[in-house]
């Protein structure tokens, strides 16, 4: 009986484990540069309108506009997507291969369902105001690590929630 505890025991603590999202530090930019922003948490896209679509991941969000990189993961911890922005290339490893795309817009079209305006959400996570073409962002839980905003034109209505790890 004794054996049989400890075998479940030991499973138990396997499964938990391999629930649990594993912890992710910065990256750093070199040697001699500091390290990029980061925020992690969790994210939902929810695209309303004929073929709805919704998606949820955590996350891991670093650099900005210009230079970033926005890995997503599933609830076990795996690698769903690793994004990655500079003025010379967009592009999406998804395990399998790399996609380029023209813009961050069509490369977060493909991955979340909607275009989302990356300039904006790293303004946003930051608490400013900073405005989006048919976006309105509620910031005001942004200090407790939540931000909600909506893209209400173009059709389809779009909604994108960030839930900060703090």
């Amino acid at each position: 009986m004794t054996l049989r505890f400890l075998w479940a025991a030991v499973l138990t603590s396997l499964v938990l484990a391999g629930c649990a999202t594993p912890s992710r530090m910065a990256k750093t930019a070199g040697t001699d540069q500091v390290t990029l922003p980061e925020w992690q948490g969790r994210l939902s896209v929810q695209v309303l309108g004929e073929q709805p679509a919704s998606m949820s991941a955590s996350f891991v969000l670093r650099g900005n506009a210009r230079n970033g990189e926005l890995d997503l993961y599933s609830p076990l911890g795996t690698t769903v997507g690793a994004l990655q922005w500079s003025p010379q290339f967009v592009q999406l490893n998804d395990g399998r291969q790399h996609q380029y795309f023209n813009s961050l817009a069509e490369l977060t079209e493909k991955t979340t369902g909607a275009a989302l305006p990356i300039d904006a959400i790293f303004g946003w996570l930051q608490g400013h105001d900073t405005p989006a073409t048919g976006w309105q962002a509620d910031l005001s839980e942004v200090a407790q690590g939540k931000l909600i905003a909506k893209r209400t034109t173009p059709a389809p209505e779009v909604t994108l929630r960030i839930k900060l790890d703090q």
